[in-house]
């Protein structure tokens, strides 16, 4: 990916609804989560330490994860700013949260630490530092740099060496309407299946989608679902009697509960499945009508949905979706056009 000022590509987060699709690669020959075919040792715990990681930093961050999955030597989470969600947030709140992320990132263990108190209330003092927190808050750059500053901390203990341990400070593109967030999901989504990890979607474990469906068949509340600390799968229809849920989270693990797509997960599942079959078998049959509506409530082609999906990370560059939008990222970056042009003009109605 061609490297781009990130103020550019992000632009002004509280004007645009955009979210972020981010990812990075271990940068050591031993594999980041999973089993190293030469020495043997098995790495697979450290999925968990990111998973755990993550959940704390959605319920601190004013930050939905959208979708998300663990992989044996990388790591994929989608991301979507609420910078109107920070703004309800009270100035010792703030501090607070932001104390608790800081030393979260030099924690080595699973515990989620408590900054002083005494702290918290001098430093909500200080309305212009206060200020800069609620954009910290709501900033993807802060979230992926503490995630992978912890992560490569307790890899580097546990190995007993130092030195970098990602490969770049992390690769990002946004996805710039529900279509594009869509492709973005299942790809991710189904990266597990593709590379054999995984025989479907339900086995999975590591994946947003496989958390969903299992916390589907779970009778506990909102607030303890096992998925209540990424956002809510299904749109919830903007109107007055719904419009709170975009400021609030009933599970108070996450940043709102508005939702990210306008389609149930049991939607979501079928193509998610579909999808994986036809990727892992290699053929291209004619997809099933009941899919086929899906894809064109969503304005995408059929015809293009399997090979821009299999094909997606070498498609697009700096954002996915339907070419005007590409134009309007391409002009705050002061390009000319953006890689992935051609791709969208296929998949994108």
């Amino acid at each position: 990916m061609v490297a781009c000022a990130r103020r550019k590509l992000v632009g002004r987060i509280g004007v645009r609804k955009a979210a972020f699709h981010c990812s990075n690669r271990c940068v050591r020959r031993a594999f980041l989560c999973g089993r190293d075919s030469v020495t043997g040792q098995d790495y697979s715990h450290r999925r968990d330490w990111i998973v755990l990681r993550e959940e704390q930093l959605a319920s601190l961050f004013a930050i939905d994860i959208e979708f998300r999955s663990e992989m044996s030597n990388h790591l994929h989470v989608v991301l979507r700013p609420c910078p109107h969600m920070v703004r309800r947030l009270s100035s010792v709140e703030v501090v607070r949260r932001w104390l608790t992320i800081t030393k979260l990132a030099k924690c080595l263990s699973d515990d989620l630490p408590e900054p002083d108190e005494q702290r918290i209330q001098e430093m909500a003092k200080d309305k212009k530092w206060v200020r800069k927190l609620r954009k910290r808050l709501c900033s993807i750059s802060w979230f992926m740099g503490i995630l992978q500053e912890n992560i490569a901390r307790r890899a580097n203990m546990e190995d007993g060496c130092r030195g970098r341990f990602w490969e770049t400070r992390f690769r990002v593109r946004e996805c710039t309407d529900p279509s594009a967030l869509l492709l973005c999901g299942i790809y991710v989504d189904v990266n597990p299946i593709k590379a054999g990890e995984a025989a479907s979607p339900r086995t999975a474990t590591y994946t947003s989608a496989c958390q969903r469906i299992q916390a589907q068949g779970q009778r506990s509340n909102a607030r303890e679902r096992a998925d209540g600390w990424m956002a809510e799968l299904t749109l919830q229809p903007e109107n007055t009697a719904t419009h709170e849920l975009a400021y609030s989270s009933r599970t108070g693990r996450r940043a709102s509960d508005m939702g990210i797509l306008p389609m149930s997960l049991d939607s979501y599942e079928r193509l998610l499945n579909w999808t994986a079959v036809m990727l892992r078998s290699g053929e291209r049959k004619t997809i099933p009508k009941d899919l086929a509506s899906i894809l064109d409530r969503m304005d995408i082609e059929q015809e293009a949905w399997l090979d821009t999906v299999d094909h997606y990370d070498a498609l697009f560059c700096h954002a996915v979706g339907p070419c005007s939008s590409l134009d309007k990222v391409a002009a705050r970056m002061e390009a000319s056009r953006l890689k992935g042009t051609a791709a969208s003009r296929r998949v994108f109605k």
